[in-house]
């Protein structure tokens, strides 16, 4: 079982640029191409939030132009660039209708692993949070399948990591509501999520936690300060690889084409 997660892909208008530099509508065709190029097609693409950087409808139109050439199936959650009633037409096959102040969650059984999708967004904010009755439903979905793995998918990452700029009025609040509900169910493998632009992983509420690089760009690591910045250091995007005998293994996969050789000594 293989989950490709794509995260961050900030898609503005054809022929602008994000951030004042970064081409992201090329990002998100390296990181299709590099799907495209696995020697295994993935059995979901799961695309963990700020897929555009507005909430426009026509950079939801690029967006699903861009995503065109991915033939599996796609499971789509909104970070706090997105806007949930355009995620919510564009995707309608597999995200749950509702009104604009309703959080999209979902559940995408994949048969042998199950992805339980949050909503963190709040509205107007770049912070995260999630409301009581979203933990309660948290709770009854880990409850109804305890014997199947299972990843829970967010935009905001439900830690603390160091970078002082995310974490603080871009951060998630309700990390603790979260750490005590997971702690409670053993069987969840993996919180995957996205918003940091860089990745990175830390044990939480007896699991871990792991973000997805950006595709549009990395945030410069911002462990003691100062101002924001990004890096032109490589953009990546995670895969996450279920087997039986070895449960969940997330590797980070950089963006792009590149070459490979086999030593003599391993022929």
């Amino acid at each position: 079982m293989l989950i490709a997660q794509i995260s961050d892909c900030h898609i503005v208008d054809p022929g602008e640029l994000f951030a004042d530099r970064t081409d992201s509508a090329d990002g998100l065709r390296r990181a299709v191409d590099t799907v495209q190029r696995l020697p295994v097609t993935p059995d979901l693409v799961l695309l963990t939030g700020d897929l555009v950087n507005d909430g426009t409808p026509s950079q939801y139109d690029h967006l699903v132009s861009l995503l065109d050439g991915l033939d599996m199936p796609l499971l789509p959650i909104p970070g706090n660039h997105d806007d949930r009633g355009q995620l919510r037409e564009r995707f309608a096959s597999v995200l749950p209708h509702g009104r604009p102040d309703e959080p999209i969650d979902v559940v995408y059984d994949l048969g042998a692993l199950r992805v339980v999708a949050l909503d963190t967004t709040i509205p107007g904010r770049h912070d995260g949070a999630l409301t009581d009755a979203q933990l309660d439903w948290l709770d009854a979905q880990l409850a109804e399948m305890p014997d199947t793995p299972t990843i829970v998918a967010q935009h905001h990452p439900p830690i603390s990591s160091g970078i002082v700029w995310m974490d603080g009025d871009n951060g998630f609040a309700t990390g603790r509501g979260e750490h005590e509900i997971l702690s409670r169910h053993r069987h969840v493998e993996a919180v995957v999520s996205g918003h940091l632009h860089r990745s990175l992983q830390r044990r939480f509420a007896g699991t871990v936690s792991v973000t997805c690089p950006s595709t549009a760009g990395a945030l410069g690591l911002g462990l003691f300060g100062g101002p924001v910045e990004y890096s032109t250091e490589p953009t990546g995007m995670l895969l996450h690889h279920w087997r039986d005998d070895a449960g969940l293994v997330s590797h980070v996969v950089p963006i792009g084409r590149f070459d490979t050789w086999s030593p003599s000594w391993a022929t």
